[in-house]
């Protein structure tokens, strides 16, 4: 090197005369590809990893894969790079591997030919020199694993299976798909777990659970999902590699959100005959959707204490979930923290994006937002923890803001629906209500201390005692009331409004488990929605035992005596979840919510916008609850279409868990409310609920009876792929068990086009023309996206660059009978 540049032994990297550069300014070929490269070789390195400038030069050209002669590594690329890193102030600079903020362009093959892995030309050569920084480790097969790393989208064996592979032995190989003969349309993958965007190096982790799209220009549909995952709570997992926020300040494991940008045109495509089997063509990058993220407080995320064993005070900037009213670490029931990152973003369970003005009129959000929720955690039985948030990313700017305002209790899912008022957004959200590995301990006796149940007894723990909610907010309010459009948080009513709870009369309606086991399709419930008592205070945190989670226990404030909230097994003990609940897809006053018991049903507060008129959050809201499917027999219900063979001979009209098989549903987890042509309506059901054979996915055409098109099933312990150690990705399987279909969101809205060929939805529209197209798409033209969770899959490039578990993103085209 010093031979190229005689009057620079130094390289000069701080010469005034180079224009200084950001990372993603560099050419591709050069610094920003190749700084990404690097980051790709590193993915056992501790959170802001601190280089030696000598050994950075070294690195950059060792992975860079070229040497010094070659025209493609001169001195100034070499500057380039250096002085990308800010590398030119005083004293040792920490320099940031971060680059999945990075937003991806057009892909070209790598600088060291069309041949080599997405990341590294000369593995071996660039692992020895990296060994040399402090806390990297790799693992023996580092390098025969880093050839498995591939662009977003090329992978084109879907993991789901429409039938048992059996004996046949084409169905039993090792990165190959099983039976993809599937009953009622097509399935082929958008994008798979591990896989990377070349120019940023920004991998994909799982596993992939809520998602939606949007336009993000004229000719580019960005998809964003968020992975569920566990960090350091569920040891069995690789802990997923550390995404960082805030100029790089503060750093999280767990759970991701990620975003995927398809070519629209060709995505539009995509599920025609004579399509490209692989995605990877239409992909044009793929990064980490979130850049800043803001606690409860407000205050930006920063550093963890990490004296010590890193349980220590953390005394502001915290991330509220996983730590106690003191700043203590007390994720886990012995607690520990995490080993490469500052914070756990625990268990982002499903999610929703809502773009602006939905509804059409001035009507939903103010801003295009994907909202999404940790779910559960686990914490010391003498903690005082603060509970878990949810966490609304605004698409626009990528800032994460964390919200109590449906309580801290965990959520599986929140979805807006249509308020009917210009004023006011309304969500629905639902999930667990404190399932924090508790039973009881520090934060129920701090509860009974501070507060007395309206019935004088002693409150219980409250996990999955809870009603259906609902929240009522108004827009471009302050926490006081006074107008306020700049905050993001206030414009889209998340810091004026009020929480309620779904009640009846409990003298004549039996509790919502029981209930369900005896109705009919098309029975009801008349009740209301009646507001807290409890409600959030922007930027006041408090311990757990002074949230919302717990009035569910008391008596509806207001309402008529005898009345309680329509809890699954009343105020004193848990029941069956309120799992996934979707809005009315054409802008009814409706949401459907689904149960880990198997029934699901939808509630109607048409009144809504004219109590809304009134100008003021009313005290309740009529409600009338119709349930569509009971927890009752399914089996005739269900067209097989000539697939769902299991393991077993049998079929997947029965359910298998832990005990027996099941007539009827069990676990519904994913759901999501389908609007088609000609006035029908369907809904996306995805179970979880540890089938051995196989979880299963059904398209329901709603009506009475209902009936339910099988359309795939996945992993299961007693399934043959999964006991013969194959999956569609060679080398992750780690044994048999569980997999699941969670989010899904339909496309069709983002992808029709008119008569000429020209594609009808405009970005930004506000009229409320996606919904309006989705409801006129018939169900067999539509795509639908779907992920798929596979939990087996924890081998091979998962665990060596902590990508979670590798699963996928998929794209299905129904196809049932008229």
């Amino acid at each position: 090197m010093a031979a190229q540049c005689p009057n620079h032994p130094h390289l000069d990297l701080c010469s005034t005369h180079s224009t200084s550069t950001t990372l993603e300014e560099v050419d591709i070929n050069h610094g920003a590809r190749n700084s990404a490269r690097i980051a790709m070789a590193l993915p056992l390195v501790a959170a802001r990893p601190s280089f030696a400038t000598g050994l950075l030069v070294m690195v950059a050209a060792s992975v860079m894969g070229v040497d010094a002669h070659d025209h493609g590594m001169s001195c100034g690329n070499v500057r380039t790079f250096y002085q990308a890193q800010n590398c030119c102030s005083e004293g040792e600079t920490s320099v940031a591997l971060d680059f999945s903020t990075s937003e991806g362009g057009s892909f070209s093959s790598s600088v060291c030919g069309a041949s080599s892995p997405a990341g590294v030309c000369d593995c071996a050569k660039a692992m020895q020199l990296l060994a040399q920084v402090p806390g990297v480790q790799f693992p023996a097969e580092f390098c025969s694993q880093m050839a498995d790393v591939k662009p977003v989208g090329y992978h084109d064996q879907p993991i789901c299976e429409a039938s048992d592979a059996g004996t046949n032995p084409d169905y039993l190989v090792d990165g190959k798909a099983g039976n993809t003969n599937f009953p009622h349309g097509n399935i082929k993958v958008l994008a798979t777990v591990g896989e990377v965007d070349p120019r940023t190096g920004s991998m994909l982790t799982g596993v992939p659970d809520g998602l939606g799209a949007y336009l993000k220009d004229a000719d580019t549909v960005r998809l964003i999902y968020q992975s569920e995952a566990y960090g350091q709570l569920v040891t069995s997992n690789p802990e997923s590699y550390p995404w960082m926020v805030n100029g790089n300040t503060a750093s999280f494991t767990g759970s991701h959100i990620h975003f995927i940008d398809y070519d629209r045109s060709m995505l539009a495509t995509f599920m025609d005959d004579g399509a490209p089997s692989k995605a990877q063509g239409m992909v044009k990058g793929a990064g980490n959707a979130v850049t800043m993220a803001y606690n409860l407080k407000r205050e930006p995320v920063g550093p963890r204490n990490r004296t010590g064993d890193g349980l220590q005070p953390t005394t502001s900037n915290v991330h509220e979930s996983n730590v106690d009213i003191e700043g203590n670490y007390i994720v886990g029931k012995t607690a520990v923290a995490p080993t490469k990152a500052d914070w756990l973003m625990q268990s982002l369970c499903s999610a929703h994006l809502e773009v602006r003005h939905q509804w059409g009129n001035g009507k939903g959000v103010e801003d295009d937002l994907f909202i999404t929720n940790e779910e559960w955690i686990a914490y010391p039985d003498a903690s005082l923890p603060i509970g878990l948030p949810v966490h609304v990313l605004n698409l626009a700017t990528g800032e994460l803001w964390a919200t109590a305002v449906f309580t801290l209790g965990g959520h599986e899912k929140v979805v807006e629906v249509n308020s009917g008022h210009q004023d006011y957004v309304a969500f629905v959200p639902s999930g667990y209500n404190g399932n924090f590995g508790l039973s009881g301990g520090a934060s129920l006796d701090a509860r009974n201390a501070a507060y007395t149940r309206t019935d004088a007894q002693p409150y219980v723990w409250p996990r999955d005692i809870v009603p259906t909610k609902l929240y009522i907010g108004k827009k471009n309010t302050n926490k006081d009331g006074a107008v306020d459009t700049t905050d993001f948080l206030a414009r889209n009513g998340f810091e004026y409004g009020a929480l309620y709870g779904f009640a009846v009369d409990c003298g004549t309606v039996t509790t919502r488990d029981a209930w369900h086991k005896t109705a009919s399709p098309g029975d009801t419930v008349t009740g209301a929605f009646y507001k807290l008592r409890w409600q959030a205070q922007r930027g006041v945190v408090q311990g757990f035992e002074h949230d919302g989670s717990w009035e569910f226990q008391d008596d509806p404030q207001g309402a008529p005596a005898g009345w309680c909230f329509w809890n699954a097994n009343g105020r004193n003990a848990p029941g069956a979840k309120t799992e996934h609940v979707s809005p009315d897809p054409r802008g009814g006053h409706r949401v459907l919510q689904g149960s880990t018991a198997g029934y699901f049903g939808i509630y109607d507060f048409s009144d809504l916008p004219s109590l809304l008129s009134a100008g003021t959050l009313p005290n309740s809201i009529p409600a009338t609850y119709t349930v569509h499917q009971p927890e009752s027999d399914v089996v005739d219900l269900i067209e097989l279409g000539g697939a769902g063979i299991r393991a077993d001979g049998s079929n997947q009209t029965m359910m298998r868990d832990s005990s027996r098989d099941k007539s009827t549903f069990e676990d519904v987890d994913g759901m999501e409310w389908i609007a088609a042509a000609n006035g029908e309506d369907y809904f996306v059901i995805h179970e979880d609920g540890g089938n051995w054979y196989g979880e299963r996915k059904f398209l329901a055409k709603v009506g009475v009876p209902m009936k339910y098109y099988f359309v795939a099933q996945s992993g299961g312990r007693a399934n043959t792929r999964e006991l013969a150690g194959v999956s569609s990705v060679a080398g992750v399987n780690a044994g048999a068990g569980s997999h699941e279909f969670s989010g899904a969101f339909d496309l069709s809205g983002l992808l029709r086009k008119d008569a000429s060929g020209n594609f009808e939805l405009l970005v930004g529209d506000v009229t409320g023309k996606k919904r309006q197209l989705e409801a006129a798409t018939p169900i067999n033209e539509k795509t639908i996206a779907v992920n798929l969770q596979a939990h087996s899959n924890k081998a091979g490039i998962a665990a060596t660059f902590g990508a979670d578990r590798v699963a996928q993103v998929l794209a299905y085209k129904p196809l049932v009978p008229a």
